[in-house]
């Protein structure tokens, strides 16, 4: 019926993922893959996870994170899914074991798009929440679709968890109701399952009823707002009836409501009178500053502290005066409506009592979030007392403190680092140098004549440096300063005088600064909170003035900064935030110009310069001809000849250290490597690991550079500098189709590089596997095989691993280069590290492969095995991997020995303890061109392989010298027979097996069709 994707999240949940998985694992549906992430426990939970996933016959993998929060954690785990239906579980609830086997059957007879269930208390086994029948109406008003269904994944498309509600409630009510509303899920209950649901205090989405949390409706009205142009009525509707909910529970506040009405009838143009304006001004005065308070029993609301201007008093008076009609005509005095009405009727709040105010202060604040580009009233007030805070600033002469973060990839500090804290060091008090990494002594003690040097590992880009400096000063010591300065070494400079450029930006009177403005544009990151990346200070020369500096939220902002391990997260969560964040708390910045477009920093230089920048971005020297721009997908004129000739004439810089750089740039840029790209990233671990990972070793032990980038992050820039293009296993896409026309136009070869014959419908259509796919299914899966040969047509080369495997690719590709599998020097430690702990008195047979369901390789050989089993006790069966025991086997339980699917590192260890390992194959032509990994890694091993003669068996095999092979059905008893009776020709073949893969089957110096072409090529370019 299809694969079910099952992805098991776990934060600190200790005392019920044991449970939670073994209810997984022992589910009735047969076709199911696990992913299990744990989000950062700090608990037992990893140690229960791995030893729990140790027995499990199901495929699954293991991810361990950084502590994300559900929306990153879940987007992960949808982004990994293959199966037909995804179900995500929480690691505190577990399944019955026909759970999935029920929805799934529902969902296809039914043709559904999402299957829930209604929930039992997972301690006392009582109805916690009762599902209902799917009504639109009544699932907008309230949620009863718990995150625990089953979701057909053709339906979920571009939908993901919103990165707005991480760690707050509703999150799985967002997902779904996106599904239902933009993508037009069909959502049905099973009324015959149930799910397990365990209800804890502490959790985020288990604390009881939804109204009891005083977040509840903020998040509400937050998701329904995405609706109400699609919606108007419906959502309009659901508001309501909440609202009505709201107002029962708040008879204080109803009571003046209705007094505001009466007050609005009977007084047709005296709203307030003067000794109404001066009590709600004494209420500001005394109760603004005050922390939200609790609001009848369940509803509470806070509010920020900040000073109120007599104006914004009258300014409210008058926004009552224009709505006075519509108070009067409305049904009740329903708070949802400030949710749903345009965001310039935001300014309401009650007359009378303070507690009034404030509920009609926080539903103007919850309308003002309608878009994060709307400058909410609490950000204009903040701006005021900002600018009365501004006034302490010391523009005049202050002192500094310099934060410089150096990153050296060189052998010694390059001079123009040295030349840029030379210039700062005379504006600056007091300079802290963080060293990314290493520097040899001699360069550490040339920075501590300048400050004082601090060395940390290079982790974290320059925004955990910039943390890692500012922690270090503490807060007291940084409050000893008037600026705190954050520039990186990818400036050079000074060109000009510094001291112009910092007088220029006091006269603007600024709590922070920077030079240049990075454009605003589509969130590219997926990790940038405000949904897009807003215009931003470019962070490589920020500038803190003492407002922001003594602002107590600017320190804890680099406290509780998370991990930024990773480019995106470096920018989506600091760089591209950092600007919005301060501004819209009332803090007001600006740059030395205004000018950002096009990447003016690093594609006009000169232009920046001349505009008044007193610094040279490092990489913008990279692009020192108009060819470096195609590689960044651009047509652009080269600056740098007409810079260096600036510099040369114009200013005082020593132009030799532009020269220099750029000569140094060229140097690196001359250096070629073969790029490799990973299509499949590690999805599938062994082909990965034998067709990237082990490519890489082979070709560095023969001395060439090698770069590898996965399909996902790959750029075209990353060809720039590859003398050759190896593509692994990636499907036909746009990206791709671009990189090989610039590498053509550039006489880069692209090579194409395939394991086995997914290239073509005609192969995959031999495949028991692929007969057995329902239509849509079948059509997906053809799409991708259609998708490879288009790329195997494009690229120049095609790369095989076997003979018959290239003999079939040059039907598509003229030129095809043999490469086989090869052993890694990791795999060889193993496999020579390996113990062998199985009972010598028994002859152990190993089959290592994945599930013997419908398995025809396996089904070849099983009356063999029947017969093997049935004359000889002493005899044990080894399977391994995801496997359900056939029922002619089931007889010789006691001798049969199950393995669960283990890492390939584990792997060598379980083979050794076999004697003899399997290597059957229906005779197709599928199957002669797959690979002879199988016998490679046994013979590491010194296991002899009893195989199929056939394909790269036939090929690598010497009969009864390094393996035995079988011509057909027929021959398998006798020579497995033959095997197991032999204890000297399974030595004899083991020994010399491991001599002739360690000889000719790895990655030490080994040449091949691919190498040969490789150093030809090389060869005749230096010829040239």
């Amino acid at each position: 019926m299809g694969l079910v994707s099952v992805i098991v999240t776990c934060y600190n949940h200790e005392k019920y993922i044991e449970q939670c998985l073994k209810s997984v694992l022992s589910q009735t549906y047969p076709e199911i893959e696990l992913l299990v992430i744990n989000d950062g426990s700090t608990d037992k939970s990893e140690e229960i996870i791995l030893k729990t996933l140790e027995l499990s016959n199901t495929k699954y993998e293991y991810i361990y994170q950084e502590n994300s929060g559900v929306c990153v954690t879940r987007n992960r785990g949808l982004d990994w899914i293959k199966g037909k239906y995804v179900l995500f579980i929480d690691s505190d609830n577990y399944l019955d074991p026909e759970f999935i086997e029920k929805l799934v059957s529902l969902a296809e007879s039914e043709e559904v798009d999402i299957v829930y269930t209604d929930l039992i208390n997972a301690s006392s086994k009582e109805l916690f929440m009762k599902a209902r029948p799917f009504e639109l109406q009544a699932y907008l008003t309230n949620n009863f679709i718990d995150n625990c269904s089953l979701i057909r994944a053709s339906i979920i498309k571009d939908v993901r968890y919103d990165l707005n509600l991480n760690r707050k409630k509703l999150v799985d009510y967002d997902f779904i109701m996106n599904l239902i509303l933009v993508n037009k899920a069909k959502p049905k209950k099973c009324e015959e399952a149930k799910l397990n649901y365990r209800v804890l205090a502490n959790s985020i989405s288990r604390t009881g009823e939804h109204s009891s949390d005083k977040f509840y409706y903020e998040v509400y009205f937050y998701i329904l707002r995405k609706h109400i142009e699609d919606y108007p009525n419906e959502i309009l509707n659901a508001v309501s009836h909440n609202t009505m909910i709201l107002e029962n529970r708040l008879s204080n506040l109803t009571k003046h409501l209705t007094e505001l009405t009466e007050h609005v009838k009977n007084q047709d143009h005296e709203i307030i009178v003067k000794n109404d304006e001066k009590k709600l001004l004494e209420l500001d005065k005394q109760n603004l500053l005050v922390e939200r308070k609790e609001l009848g029993e369940h509803f509470s609301y806070e509010i920020e502290k900040y000073e109120k201007e007599q104006f914004t008093m009258k300014q409210i008076i008058a926004t009552l005066e224009n709505e006075k009609n519509e108070i009067r005509n409305s049904n009740s005095y329903k708070l949802g409506n400030l949710f749903i009405k345009p965001i310039h009727y935001g300014y309401r709040f009650i007359k009378n009592p303070a507690l009034a105010l404030k509920v009609w202060s926080k539903l103007k604040e919850n309308t003002r979030k309608y878009s994060t580009k709307v400058v909410k009233p609490s950000t204009l007030l903040m701006r005021i007392k900002r600018s009365v805070e501004r006034k302490n600033n010391n523009y005049v002469a202050p002192s500094r403190i310099l934060i410089f973060v150096i990153y050296e990839d060189k052998e010694k500090l390059q001079e123009y680092k040295l030349l840029f804290l030379k210039a700062f060091k005379a504006l600056c008090t007091d300079l802290l140098i963080i060293v990314n990494g290493d520097l040899p002594s001699s360069d550490i003690e040339q920075l501590e004549q300048l400050g004082r040097v601090e060395t940390r590992e290079n982790k974290g880009y320059d925004t955990a440096a910039f943390r890692h400096g500012i922690l270090l000063l503490g807060k007291e010591k940084l409050l000893e300063y008037d600026e705190l300065l954050l520039v990186n070494d990818t400036n050079i400079g000074p060109v000009g005088e510094l001291s112009s450029i910092f007088k220029k930006m006091a006269d603007k009177k600024l709590d922070f600064w920077g030079l240049t403005y990075g454009e605003e544009y589509n969130d590219f990151t997926n990790l940038n909170k405000y949904g897009y990346i807003p215009k931003h200070l470019q962070s490589y020369f920020l500038v803190i003035e003492k407002t922001l500096l003594s602002y107590s939220g600017f320190y804890s902002y680099w406290e509780k900064m998370n991990d930024t391990n990773s480019r995106d997260k470096a920018i989506g969560m600091h760089e591209t935030v950092f600007t919005k964040h301060f501004s819209d708390l009332g803090f007001k910045h600006g740059a030395l110009t205004e000018k950002n477009e096009d990447s003016a920093m690093y594609i006009h230089p000169l232009e920046m310069l001349k505009e008044g920048i007193p610094v040279i971005k490092y990489t913008a020297l990279s692009n020192y001809t108009n060819e470096k721009f195609i590689w960044q997908g651009l047509n652009r004129q080269t600056e740098i000849p007409s810079l260096v000739k600036y510099i040369e004439e114009k200013t005082d810089y020593p132009v030799k250290i532009i020269k220099e750089i750029i000569e140094d740039i060229k140097e690196k840029d001359s250096q070629k490597y073969v790029l490799i790209i990973d299509g499949v990233e590690n999805v599938i671990p062994q082909l990965t690991k034998y067709r990237v990972e082990n490519k890489i070793e082979q070709l560095k032990n023969l001395n060439f550079r090698v770069k590898s980038v996965g399909l996902s992050e790959l750029k075209i820039s990353d060809a720039e500098r590859a003398s050759h293009i190896i593509i692994y296993r990636a499907p036909y896409n746009e990206m791709l189709v671009n990189l090989i026309q610039v590498a053509k136009e550039f006489n880069k070869p692209v090579l194409y590089d395939i394991d086995d014959l997914v290239i073509d419908t005609k192969y995959t259509d031999q495949l028991s596997y692929v007969k057995g796919l329902s239509k849509i299914e079948k059509q997906n899966y053809d799409a991708g095989v259609t998708n490879y040969g288009k790329m195997l047509v494009l690229c120049d080369i095609a790369i095989a691993s076997t003979e018959d495997l290239k003999k079939e690719l040059k039907k598509y590709n003229t030129k095809v280069l043999l490469n086989r599998n090869l052993g890694s020097e990791e795999l060889i430690k193993l496999s020579n590290n390996a113990e062998k702990l199985s009972d010598a008195s028994c002859v152990h047979i190993g089959y290592f492969s994945g599930s013997i369901t419908h398995n025809e390789n396996f089904e070849l050989i099983m009356p063999a095995i029947l017969k093997i089993l049935a004359s000889f006790n002493n005899v044990k069966l080894h399977l391994a991997g995801h496997i359900d025991i056939p029922n002619e086997l089931k007889e010789y339980s006691e001798q049969i020995v199950i393995h669960p699917f283990v890492d390939w590192r584990l792997l060598p260890q379980l083979v050794k303890n076999v004697d003899i390992n399997l290597a059957p194959l229906v005779d197709t032509i599928f199957n002669r061109a797959k690979s002879e990994i199988k016998w490679l890694e046994a013979g590491l091993l010194k296991i002899p392989t009893i195989a199929s003669n056939i394909g790269s068996f036939k090929d690598m095999i010497i009969e009864g010298e390094t393996g035995i092979l079988v011509d057909s059905s027929e021959d398998w008893f006798e020579k497995l027979e033959l095997l197991v009776t032999n204890g000297e020709l399974r030595k004899k073949i083991g020994r010399n097996t491991y001599n002739y893969v360690v000889n000719n089957c790895t990655t030490i110096q080994h040449n091949d069709e691919l190498t040969d072409f490789l150093f030809e090529e090389a060869k005749n370019k230096i010829n040239d």
